[in-house]
């Protein structure tokens, strides 16, 4: 071909049109590329589906306005004035009222909800399954759980706060199915608790700031906004399918090299005629984008197949109903793209390296010479190093998080231990020559088709990387026996969903049962010591606020927000002796006793005190370690100066010896026949799970990437090993050099995995090393030994 057809658009397409052809009579022997391009955009394209519509449904409490504020309806006067103030800021609202009844031999209250099922916000959190809305006073629906714990159908009466009902109807929100509740009819006459008001932010008349009054002298309301977290879920879902596309890439990139020496003579012969390398390189180009194409068009219809044979499943785990034909179509487009990009993209590298064969080296089909590493290495430690201060630089483990940062220090990290693979791979040959024959043979061989056996490797490496990562993070969350919610002594006793929960109005009587509940709990748990734990309230907070809230106890983030911390605890004397505090050395004005620091404010409905003030008031103490207990406690000197009431809120159970499953769960049977609810140690028995998900899906990866692998230099030797047979090779011998090529990628892969993932956590948790001190030790041993072994 002339320099004016390498140029010209008859050139190309004659190219194009032969490398189609030569794709359609060898489509055979690319069926194993072509099936694994096929299954990994299937499996994008389904768990793609998965994972948004699992995501968080949009408005399951908030209604269409996305928006809500609650009003406590046990003060009429003060409701009504919230809502007035509402529907002057923000125009036209829905209320939806809300009353709690107890439910005979059962210590739930019962949600029964006045709505409409037409409401302008909230008629999409409303749904009919069965029979019809109630729309007369005696009439009731039932949610399915409501249903069951009432034991009552369609056409029965039930009694429900002490007014007779009749079922008509089964319905749901089905933006919640584990929403529990009996809707009656709106406007049904029954004394509320609270009223739920869904509003529209956007139609905000006022400039007043959600959340307040507004400096208006009205009442104050806070506004709670939901959405959906689709948007988040998006995006993590497009980077994993880009690094599982990658990692597809890899593997298919030693496919195409073998492509690429069987097609070696062919291309040989069309360079002997005038091809240019541009045309040999774009017949491999054009073949890897077939394969791409063809593995886009069958994987993405897999996928949605998947996907609709999955939905059940996942509508019932994500808690919500789910559009079968709701799919992420913009997202699966993406994902049939990139299947195209990566599989072209791993022709690329062969098909330049085919390229280059001068013409009578190709015609011969001698491999090509290995290429120098010292190039490849030097830049894969370059890297690798700035990948680690990237990841580091980031902090993914503090509170400023800098993700564009650790994108770019992962992606490096990955990167430069996938080019360390060739350097790798030619280190085989220094032992190879003090082996027997097979796997002499084996290291060899491998070395002799460098650029093959590296694509296969960096797979192994960067499936085997994450899948360490995933184990060692998961183990490094683990709680040491000083952290957690509480220690494995501890249980903690709360006054449960009852409406006198935290209630400083309780007379000392009510208290007392209280009291001798718990200590009826504490028996069934073998006669633990018994704290008290009380909460400082605003006793002012209800006459003009709709909800009150205990004191609690925040950490400024800015000048603007606040996190919370939890709720301090009165420190009593009992609580002060237990953590061995003198009262002596508690200053006069000290406010918090904490061990949290002294950048934490306490925060209630009323008091509000500037961050610059944080750290006065504020003691610093040691008390509880664990995230459930007591780690901060309001002084006596806090309340008198406040004017704030304490509360019974609960109380702490500490055992001489750690708690029995039997014993917490005789505990959490009398706490549930008392009203109350317990809190125990958590097991962390998901992270268990993870680690050994993924070392089992790390090992199968790994070890489908080494027999793919494996299939394709075998198949390319037929003739090497038809030549050792000739020359007396046993059976085993043959078999030996199988194992030995299997077992050499898979120990490096470990090997290359491990310290890559070990380097990027290193560098992520530097400031926490002391939770990398406790390496999953057989889990690395499972895929250290047992991989290369299998």
């Amino acid at each position: 071909m002339s320099a004016e057809g390498e140029r010209s658009g008859p050139g190309r397409r004659a190219v194009l049109r032969w490398a189609w052809r030569l794709f359609r009579r060898e489509w055979r022997q690319q069926l194993l590329l072509l099936a694994l391009v096929t299954l990994a955009v299937a499996a994008a394209v389904a768990g793609a589906s998965m994972a948004v519509n699992a995501a968080s449904a949009t408005g399951s409490k908030f209604g269409e306005g996305g928006a809500m504020t609650s009003l406590d309806a046990t003060h009429p006067e003060a409701a009504r004035a919230g809502l007035a103030a509402a529907k002057q800021q923000f125009g036209e609202v829905e209320v939806i009222a809300h009353t709690a009844v107890p439910v005979a031999g059962s210590a739930e209250l019962l949600d029964v909800r006045a709505q409409d099922p037409d409401g302008i916000y909230g008629h999409g959190m409303l749904a009919l399954r069965e029979g019809h809305y109630p729309d007369q006073a005696a009439e009731v629906a039932l949610t399915t759980d409501a249903a069951d714990l009432l034991s009552a159908g369609i056409g029965d009466v039930v009694d429900l706060g002490g007014v007779k009902r009749t079922v008509v109807g089964r319905v749901e929100n089905p933006r919640d199915l584990s929403d529990e509740f009996a809707l009656i009819a709106p406007g049904d006459d029954i004394r509320a608790d609270s009223w739920s008001v869904l509003l529209d932010l956007d139609s905000r008349r006022g400039p007043s700031a959600a959340g307040a009054g507004g400096g208006t002298g009205g009442p104050s309301f806070g506004i709670m906004t939901g959405g959906t977290d689709k948007a988040a879920v998006v995006a993590s879902v497009l980077v994993a399918t880009t690094l599982a596309m990658a990692l597809v890439c890899l593997i298919a990139a030693a496919g195409f090299i073998v492509v690429a020496q069987r097609r070696q003579r062919q291309l040989g012969l069309l360079a002997a005629i005038g091809a240019t390398d541009r045309h040999l390189r774009l017949v491999m180009l054009a073949n890897g984008a077939i394969v791409g194409f063809a593995a886009a068009l069958v994987g993405g219809a897999l996928g949605v197949l998947g996907w609709m044979a999955a939905a059940p499943a996942v509508e019932t785990a994500a808690g919500h109903r789910i559009d079968r034909f709701d799919l992420p179509w913009a997202l699966i487009t993406e994902c049939m793209a990139l299947a195209v990009v990566m599989a072209t993209a791993a022709a690329w590298w062969p098909a330049r390296a085919v390229a280059r064969l001068p013409v009578m080296a190709a015609l011969s089909r001698r491999p090509a010479r290995p290429s120098s590493v010292h190039r490849s290495l030097a830049l894969a430690l370059v890297l690798v190093a700035l990948g680690v201060g990237g990841i580091a630089a980031a902090n993914p483990t503090g509170d400023h998080v800098r993700p564009l940062v650790l994108i770019a220090g992962v992606v490096a990290v990955v990167v430069g231990v996938v080019l360390a693979s060739p350097a790798a791979i030619r280190a085989l040959a220094a032992p190879a020559g003090r082996l027997p024959l097979a796997p002499r043979l084996a290291l060899r061989d491998l070395v002799r088709y460098q650029a093959r056996a590296a694509a296969a490797l960096a797979a192994i490496t960067l499936g085997l990387g994450i899948s360490v990562a995933v184990v060692v993070v998961a183990k490094a969350n683990e709680f040491r026996s000083d952290e957690g919610n509480l220690s494995a002594r501890e249980l903690i006793i709360r006054v449960g969903d009852s409406r006198n929960a935290a209630d400083p109005s309780l007379s000392q009587a009510a208290v007392d049962r209280l009291d001798a509940a718990a200590a009826r709990v504490a028996a069934a748990a073998g006669d633990p010591a018994i704290l008290t734990l009380d909460v400082a309230m605003n006793p002012s907070a209800g006459s003009d606020a709709n909800v009150q809230e205990p004191v609690g106890v925040a950490r400024a983030m800015n000048s603007h927000s606040f996190r919370g911390l939890g709720l301090p605890y009165v420190a009593t004397p009992q609580l002060l002796r237990y953590y061995g505090i003198d009262p002596a050395t508690v200053d006069d004005g000290t406010e918090l006793l904490t061990s949290l620091g002294r950048d934490v404010l306490l925060l209630d409905q009323k008091v509000r005190p500037d961050v610059a003030n944080g750290g006065s008031g504020v003691q610093r103490v040691d008390l509880s370690s664990y995230t459930s207990g007591p780690r901060a406690l309001v002084t006596e000197g806090a309340l008198d100066r406040h004017g704030w009431v304490r509360a019974r809120a609960g109380w702490l159970l500490e055992s001489s010896t750690p708690l029995s499953a039997a014993q917490v769960r005789a505990a959490r049977t009398a706490a549930g026949n008392a009203g109350l609810t317990i809190e125990a140690r958590s097991t962390q028995d998901g992270l268990t799970t993870l680690r050994t998900v993924a070392t089992a899906v790390g090992a199968l990866l790994a070890l489908a990437i080494v027999a793919m692998t494996i299939g394709l230099i075998r198949g390319e030797a037929a003739g090497d090993l038809r030549t050792l047979t000739a020359t007396g090779a046993t059976g085993h011998t043959r078999r030996t050099l199988t194992a030995s090529t299997a077992g050499a990628l898979a120990l490096l892969g470990v090997v290359q995995g491990t310290v890559g993932a070990y380097l990027a956590l290193l560098a992520g948790y530097h400031a926490d090393l002391a939770s990398l001190a406790r390496p999953p030790v057989a889990q690395l041993l499972v895929l250290a030994i047992g991989l290369p072994v299998v």
